[in-house]
């Protein structure tokens, strides 16, 4: 349980590292997981869709494939019924008008693969029993229905060559007997038309042709048993479409498999969608990752420009409380944006009480007109403002009055006149000079008195 819990610390820390590592470009990371999100989803339901319209056309096809076939093999029974009709219109035909009525059907160009149509008494079929013709002929003669046999061997009829060949055989009754019971059927057999065919020349002709690329198998009876596998085309490598279906031919069940590959190339819109969607999620992801790129390094500048603004206001503060003079930074109004720590001593308040006082509230008769008229007054040729002198009176925050040196200055910001004041208190000032006055004026009456003395 310990070791289980380490191992999930260990987990959530190295997911922790990759997140912060990841921490500019998180946006381009979530929009590369959202845009392969949904192309993998759009793939995969586009490649459902092309599964399902694919297994629909191949059903279309196969059936229309085994209905062809059903139509070739009704053209073999009317084959044979012809052949049975002409025999019973002729009964006493010799073995060479046989000959030239099948040789002018030429069976060998419209149907390949019918290799040979003859007619066997009923006397003359001496099969084995164990030949698969043999049971086909008895079936044929008391069902009196044209009925296939199962596959012969190799050996059976080596003028035929190799190839899965069968035998039809439909018989030929009296034409004016009764064919109600077994019993009467055999008693007016005449014989047997029979047709050698090689299924595999017809199923290569009709199953290869249409679909080269699908791999065909037949089988006996109405089940898909290896064992019993008559027909086979080459096998496919990826099995993906399977189709199973049944058919009745010559009184037999046969088994038809169809099996094929869905296309998954380049050029199927599942993968055109995939490729496409990789390729906007790839856009989307260079595109968002510049700009978080760019947004970091906006960012990281204006932290140093902000460290920089900062210090250097830190320093301009520091550089301003230090001064002995007050320094007063005014509006366009004349309110006080900025004052230093001197100013609020001369005027008596606490610090921030000055931010927001209009500035005729302190210095009578200095507001917004006033300012502009002395600064007004003093702009040199140049265009650039001048330091303009001027003494004033000063309200303290008790109310008492003391005189005051100015020195303004106007500036502009953003399009509007603000101005800069340093202020100086020149009380101690203005009392030495009277008491320099007042001690130059008792000096000079002293002077003067000994002089009026011998004139009394």
């Amino acid at each position: 349980m310990n070791a289980f819990r380490e191992r999930l610390a260990r987990t959530s820390k190295k997911i922790a590292q990759w997140w912060l590592a990841l921490r500019p470009n998180r946006t381009a990371a979530i929009a590369i997981l959202l845009g392969l999100a949904v192309t993998l989803a759009g793939w995969q339901w586009m490649r459902m869709q092309e599964r399902v319209d694919d297994l629909a056309q191949f059903q279309t096809s196969s059936d229309r494939l085994l209905t062809t076939l059903q139509q070739r093999i009704d053209q073999h029974q009317l084959i044979l019924r012809g052949a049975v009709a002409y025999r019973q219109a002729y009964p006493g035909m010799n073995e060479s008008d046989w000959h030239r009525y099948t040789e002018s059907m030429k069976q060998g160009q419209t149907l390949p693969e019918l290799l040979a149509l003859e007619f066997r008494p009923a006397a003359g079929e001496t099969l084995a029993p164990t030949d698969p013709r043999h049971t086909a002929w008895l079936k044929a003669r008391d069902s009196g229905q044209l009925v296939m046999s199962a596959p012969l061997a190799a050996s059976a009829l080596p003028e035929a060559g190799k190839g899965l060949l069968v035998a039809l055989y439909l018989p030929v009754y009296r034409q004016d007997a009764l064919l109600q019971s077994v019993e009467q059927r055999r008693a007016a057999l005449q014989g047997s038309v029979v047709a050698l065919l090689r299924l595999d020349v017809l199923l290569n002709r009709l199953l290869v042709r249409a679909y080269p690329d699908v791999a065909v198998q037949l089988y006996s009876g109405i089940l898909a048993d290896p064992q019993r596998q008559v027909y086979g085309t080459r096998k496919s490598g990826a099995k993906e479409l399977s189709l199973t279906r049944q058919l009745t031919w010559g009184g037999q069940n046969w088994t038809v498999v169809f099996n094929s590959r869905t296309p998954a190339g380049l050029e199927s819109p599942s993968w055109q969608w995939l490729l496409f969607g990789l390729c906007v999620s790839a856009a989307l992801t260079l595109l968002l990752n510049h700009q978080a790129i760019i947004r970091a390094r906006a960012d990281s500048v204006t932290r140093m420009m902000s460290r920089r603004l900062v210090r250097s206001q830190t320093e301009l503060r520091a550089v301003l409380d230090a001064a002995v003079e007050g320094v007063l930074n005014l509006d366009s109004d004349g309110c006080v944006v900025s004052a230093n720590q001197a100013a609020e001593h001369i005027f008596g308040v606490a610090t921030g009480k000055l931010i927001g006082v209009r500035l005729d509230a302190r210095i009578p008769g200095f507001d917004k007109l006033q300012l502009s008229a002395l600064c007004g007054a003093h702009v040199s040729t140049a265009g650039l403002m001048p330091m303009v002198r001027a003494e004033a009176t000063g309200v303290r925050s008790t109310g008492s009055r003391f005189p005051l040196a100015l020195s303004l200055r106007r500036f502009e910001l953003d399009g509007e006149a603000h101005y800069s004041l340093m202020l100086r208190d020149v009380s101690d000032e203005k009392m030495a000079e009277l008491m320099m006055q007042q001690s130059l004026m008792s000096l000079a009456a002293a002077r003067e008195a000994p002089a009026l003395t011998p004139a009394a």
